[in-house]
C-alpha cells in the first residue's frame, strides 16, 4: 500500500489576541492602561484556536473536499500544509511538490505586464524558463487574457488577475494542488473551463485538497470531505453523505426546517394569499421522509381575497441548496384555470411519480401571480422533505448515495454476440 502525500496529527494553530477590558473607550483609562504596559509589561491576552486536535490522511491521487462555515478554520489549515504559516501544535508530514491557490495574483507586481508577471509567477512557483517557454501559450490561452497580455497587471480587473494566476497555476501541475474558493468567482465560461480542467487533473493522478462553499462542485469533484467546525473536525467521510449533512446543518442555523408540512399567517391585505403546503406519502399521510421509489404529492393551500385573472399558482421542487430539479404550475395542462377566479380558499395538489428523483433532501417553493408580468407572492424553501433509498437492488451492495438528480433505476442488457459485427 502506497505511503499517505500527507498526514495530519493532532495539528493545531492558536492566536493570541489582546483582551479589551471595560472601559477602554475612555481615554483615561487607554492611557492608564497603556502606562502600566510599558511600566509593567504586563498584558491581557486571549488564546483564540483557529485549528485544533486536527488529524487526517490523504493519499495519492485524492481530491479531498473541505467544507464549513466562514471562520471554522479551512483556509487556515490549507495555509499549514502550504508551509505558509507554522502550526502551533501537532505534525505535518507532506510527500510532494504543493500548488497552492489561496490568494490570487500572489507574486502579480501591478507595474509588470500580465506577459512578464507569467514569466515571474512561473520562476516563483519553481518552473524552470524552458518550461515557462514551452507552457507559456497554454497558459495564456486557458485564461483567455490575449488582448491584455501587455498591459500592466494594475488595469487588470480581480477576474483577469484570478484567471491569469489559476492558468499558472494548473498548467504547472504539482503533485499536490491546494485550491481555496476557486469555483466561486470569474464568468461561467471560465468556471466550467475550471471544473474541467480540475477533473483532468484528478483524473491525471494529481492530489487535491479544495476548499469551497459551493457544494455541488465539491460532490463532483471529490472522493471524500471533511466539515470544520469551530476549529476541529465535526464530520469525514463519503463526500455525498458529508455534504447533505453539511447542507442540513446550514438549514437549520438559517431558519428552523419545516418538515413535511407547513402553515402560513394569513394576510387579508394579498390578493392571492399561501396558506399550506404539505408533503404526502402514497397513502395521503403527512410525510417528512418518502422512500425515492413510492410517489409523493405536494398539496398547496392557498386565499384569494379579491377576484384575480390569469394567475396561476407555480411549484418548484428543489435541493436544499436552491437548485430546481422540477417545476410544475396549476395551468400547464388546464390552461382555463387562468380564468378569473372568486374569492374564497382553495386547495390543490399535484403528484411526483416514484423513482424519478434521487434519494436527496428537498425543498418546496412557491410562486402565484400572473405568469412572467406580476408576482403577487414567492416564499422559498416552505417545506423540506426527503426521499430515501432503502428498497433499491444496488443499496444492498453500494452504500453511498449515487451522484445526479434523476434517481430511476435503468435495466441494463447483454449481447451474445457484437451487435455492430459486419453480417456474415
Amino acid at each position: 500500500m502506497s505511503q499517505p502525500i500527507i498526514t495530519v496529527e493532532k495539528l493545531g494553530k492558536s492566536y493570541r489576541l489582546e483582551a479589551k477590558r471595560g472601559g477602554d473607550h475612555v481615554l483615561a483609562s487607554r492611557l492608564v492602561g497603556a502606562m502600566k504596559r510599558v511600566f509593567t509589561q504586563q498584558r491581557t491576552r486571549d488564546t483564540i484556536w483557529a485549528l485544533r486536535d486536527v488529524s487526517f490522511e490523504v493519499n495519492p491521487g485524492e481530491a479531498v473536499g473541505i467544507v464549513g462555515a466562514n471562520g471554522a478554520g479551512k483556509s487556515t489549515l490549507l495555509k499549514i500544509i502550504a508551509r505558509l504559516t507554522r502550526p502551533t501544535a501537532g505534525r505535518l508530514a507532506v510527500r510532494g511538490r504543493i500548488g497552492s491557490m489561496l490568494d490570487f495574483g500572489v507574486g502579480f507586481h501591478p507595474e509588470l505586464t500580465g506577459r512578464e508577471n507569467v514569466l515571474l509567477s512561473g520562476v516563483i512557483l519553481g518552473m524552470r524558463r524552458a518550461e515557462i517557454r514551452r507552457k507559456f501559450d497554454e497558459i495564456v490561452g486557458f485564461s483567455g487574457i490575449e488582448r491584455f497580455l501587455d498591459e500592466p497587471v494594475k488595469h487588470y480587473s480581480s477576474g483577469m488577475r484570478m484567471r491569469l494566476a489559476f492558468s499558472i497555476m494548473v498548467t504547472l501541475e504539482p503533485e499536490i494542488l491546494l485550491i481555496d474558493e476557486i469555483m466561486g468567482v470569474g464568468d461561467e465560461s471560465f468556471r466550467q473551463r475550471s471544473t474541467q480542467r480540475m477533473k483532468q487533473l484528478i483524473e491525471s493522478g494529481r492530489t487535491v485538497l479544495f476548499v469551497s462553499h459551493n457544494q455541488r462542485a465539491v460532490a463532483d469533484l471529490c472522493n471524500w470531505t471533511m466539515q470544520l467546525e469551530k476549529g476541529r473536525i465535526d464530520r469525514m467521510g463519503a463526500t455525498a453523505k458529508v455534504v447533505q449533512e453539511y447542507i442540513e446543518q446550514q438549514v437549520e442555523l438559517e431558519r428552523p426546517m419545516a418538515k413535511g408540512h407547513a402553515e402560513m399567517a394569513p394576510n387579508p391585505s394579498q390578493a392571492m394569499v399561501l396558506r399550506a403546503v404539505t408533503i404526502l406519502d402514497e397513502h395521503g399521510h403527512v410525510a417528512e421522509q418518502v422512500e425515492f421509489s413510492r410517489p409523493f404529492r405536494v398539496r398547496i393551500g392557498y386565499d384569494i381575497n379579491e377576484p384575480v385573472t390569469g394567475v396561476h399558482v407555480f411549484c418548484r421542487v428543489e435541493t436544499a441548496d436552491g437548485l430546481t430539479v422540477l417545476g410544475s404550475g396549476d395551468a400547464d395542462c388546464e390552461p382555463g384555470r387562468l380564468a378569473e377566479r372568486s374569492p374564497g380558499g382553495y386547495t390543490a395538489e399535484f403528484e411526483v411519480p416514484g423513482g424519478l428523483l434521487e434519494a436527496n433532501l428537498y425543498r418546496i417553493s412557491i410562486s402565484m401571480g400572473r405568469p412572467f408580468r406580476k408576482l403577487i407572492e414567492r416564499q422559498h424553501g416552505v417545506v423540506y422533505f426527503s426521499l430515501v433509498d432503502e428498497s433499491s437492488v444496488r443499496r444492498s451492495w453500494y452504500e453511498q448515495k449515487r451522484p445526479g438528480i434523476i434517481g430511476h433505476e435503468y435495466v441494463w442488457r447483454y449481447h451474445d454476440a457484437d451487435p455492430w459485427a459486419p453480417a456474415g
